[in-house]
């Protein structure tokens, strides 16, 4: 038990780290547990909020990584884009001057992280856990209902982690927000290139607000030559059961109906590809852990390099993103 509780204190000493840097700026909020392992013990999952509380309720955007244990290059870029965001520059100006606030939490799953797994301490692969049925899924990879010793287990209900995601955006977009809410959720491993997905993964049929997440992508495409990623809903790539991001778009979507006047929820996930340099090295594709990360020697080279797509993300958060 030793060695998976210093693995994730290293992680978590960055992020004490990161609001020590912030001073008053920063806070920290412990959202609650994750999911008991098989020793009975549960991790702590931690929320950071950067800028004035005034912005918190209507120029924030969200944050994420983390969600499959195994993904630490994720957690490392998200973590790493934190740090360099608090040095100086425009997004830092704009948290001081209650222009933006961002909300972060960058290890969903802390017990995946520590035991080194993909899924939770329950076995469960949280991006397959809300229950939504997804068409023409892909067989076994697409979510699995056999058990929770098997890749990509959807579990039987939904799992705190998943809860805590829940409430933290509940908690984000109440009734009285004004802007759109943007979330980016930051994974890895999925092939050679990097993808900018948004909703649907569950149907090929286009999300309500397809148009709208277009626009936000080509204006970033655009502006500042971010064409290194493919963009596109998740679904083009291929269909998977139980997406969180769907359940959670849909939650909105239904509450935005009733409220006429609502502004959008827009979850967008980063994928970052790892499977560059599977041709040079065949036998990295045994190796699970290698699978969802690169080399060691080019570990920096992809922590840093999605500082710049990370910092205009932010900046989304001070614009009006129905007139781009």
């Amino acid at each position: 038990m030793i060695k998976p509780l210093l693995r994730l204190q290293k992680y978590e000493h960055k992020i004490f780290s990161l609001l020590k840097k912030a001073g008053k700026l920063g806070e920290l909020r412990q959202l609650g547990f994750s999911r008991k392992d098989k020793h009975g013990f549960k991790f702590p999952i931690y929320q950071l909020t950067f800028g004035k509380k005034s912005a918190v309720k209507n120029r924030s955007i969200l944050l994420v990584a983390g969600v499959h244990g195994l993904e630490t290059v994720a957690v490392n870029i998200l973590l790493d884009y934190l740090n360099q965001a608090l040095r100086d520059g425009p997004v830092l100006s704009a948290l001081k001057s209650g222009k933006l606030a961002i909300v972060a939490i960058p290890i969903l799953n802390p017990g995946g992280l520590a035991r080194q797994s993909r899924s939770n301490p329950g076995g469960v692969d949280l991006m397959r856990n809300s229950g939504v049925e997804g068409e023409n899924a892909l067989f076994f990879f697409g979510g699995q209902k056999l058990s929770g010793r098997l890749p990509y287990y959807q579990g039987k209900k939904l799992e705190p982690e998943s809860i805590l995601l829940f409430r933290a955006l509940r908690d984000l977009y109440d009734a009285e927000r004004k802007t759109p809410l943007i979330a980016l959720d930051v994974h890895s491993g999925y092939g050679n290139k990097n993808y900018i997905w948004w909703p649907y993964a569950k149907t090929r049929t286009p999300s309500p607000d397809d148009m709208l997440f277009r626009r936000i992508t080509g204006y970033m495409e655009k502006t500042k030559l971010h064409n290194a990623y493919h963009y596109g809903p998740q679904s083009e790539m291929y269909t998977t059961h139980g997406d969180l991001w769907d359940l959670f778009y849909d939650h909105f979507l239904k509450f935005r109906e009733l409220k006429k006047r609502a502004p959008p929820f827009l979850p967008f996930t980063l994928e970052i590809g790892t499977w560059t340099h599977f041709k040079k090295n065949p036998t990295r594709i045994l190796k699970k852990r290698e699978i969802f990360n690169p080399p060691r020697n080019l570990k920096k080279q992809f922590v840093t390099g999605h500082r710049e797509f990370l910092h205009d993300f932010s900046l989304l958060g001070i614009r009006n993103v129905n007139e781009i």
